[in-house]
């Protein structure tokens, strides 16, 4: 099973074609397709076949592991399958009480769509992403008993489902998905987790992280002086061994940060290199993880490793890491 870290998820995310389906016939067909949906109510039976559909990002399916501790909290036989895309599936992988991961080719919707039309019926369908039409789409194909999703304003997305959450940017992300669980009567109260095990060769380790991703991602990033002058502060004694993580399409400007530092030799780039299990593994054993609000910054935070936490303009109240002690 491949989990490297590379630039396929930022091809995805930045597929013009995919932007443009998405924005400017996802609305219309999914406002149309709502039209011919009957609403149904909550099943009167005890759900024993859920789907969750989360297509977007590490961060944001790090987050989704509470809502999978919760669920099985209130059923523990309950059998959840998680649908994803290459963006996420490395992610969902290492997410523990999923019984199954379903990759789609959401860059080919009708594909996606196909398979999500051949999968087994569920009890219930919850759309965790509030704002790809894409989703929307997906959901509407999908047999299930009900199907829960945002509205999100602006976004025109929430005509296919039978209950809808209004997703709001003025609380935590979690919160909005613990507001989807409510529909179903479950109140979340567990944080995100991972259970992972760690590579004790990296006790006296550093992780920095400095690459953000997303939407205008830039906006998050610190300057690269402040990158060296940090590193050549935590090697001053030689005491501990720095790594820098990221992306293959990061590993040029890692090198270049490695290659300024006064002490060299104790920098390591992984970036592009290590696969994310191998990654959380080290993340799990550092002595420390220094990132930008990104990914990683929730898995350190999901793992309970001494985190640094650096957001730029990004509210910590809406992002932030969530098992800081």
């Amino acid at each position: 099973m491949n989990h490297m870290i590379n630039s396929e998820t930022k091809r995805e995310k930045g597929n013009v074609f995919f932007k443009m389906f998405d924005k400017y016939l996802g609305i219309p067909l999914v406002f149309l397709l709502g039209l011919f949906q009957r609403k149904k109510h909550l099943p009167l039976i005890k759900m024993s076949e859920i789907a969750l559909l989360k297509t977007a990002s590490i961060g944001d399916t790090v987050l989704l592991s509470a809502i999978i501790a919760d669920l099985k909290r209130s059923n523990p036989n309950l059998h959840i399958s998680l649908f994803v895309s290459s963006n996420n599936y490395s992610t969902a992988t290492l997410l523990s009480g999923v019984e199954r991961v379903i990759k789609l080719p959401i860059n080919s919707p009708l594909n996606a769509i196909k398979i999500v039309r051949e999968e087994r019926s569920f009890d219930v369908w919850l759309d965790f992403g509030p704002w790809p039409r894409i989703n929307a789409l997906l959901s509407y194909f999908a047999k299930a008993g009900i199907k829960i999703g945002f509205k999100t304003p602006g976004q025109f997305r929430h005509y296919v489902y039978d209950y809808i959450v209004q997703h709001s940017a003025e609380i935590h992300e979690l919160q909005n998905y613990r507001h989807l669980l409510g529909v179903l009567g479950i109140v979340g109260t567990n944080r995100p987790y991972l259970d992972i095990q760690p590579a004790e060769s990296f006790r006296d380790t550093i992780i920095i992280h400095m690459f953000p991703g997303g939407y205008k991602s830039y906006l998050k990033e610190w300057q690269e002086e402040k990158w060296v002058d940090l590193i050549n502060i935590l090697n001053r004694n030689e005491q501990y061994r720095i790594i820098l993580t990221g992306a293959s399409s990061d590993r040029l400007r890692a090198l270049i940060v490695k290659g300024r530092v006064e002490k060299p030799d104790f920098v390591e780039v992984v970036a592009g290199q290590s696969d994310l299990l191998k990654i959380a593994q080290i993340i799990k054993a550092a002595r420390l993880v220094i990132s930008v609000n990104t990914g990683i910054m929730h898995l350190a935070s999901a793992l309970n490793t001494n985190l640094v936490a650096l957001h730029g303009p990004t509210s910590v109240n809406r992002w932030g890491p969530l098992n800081l002690n």
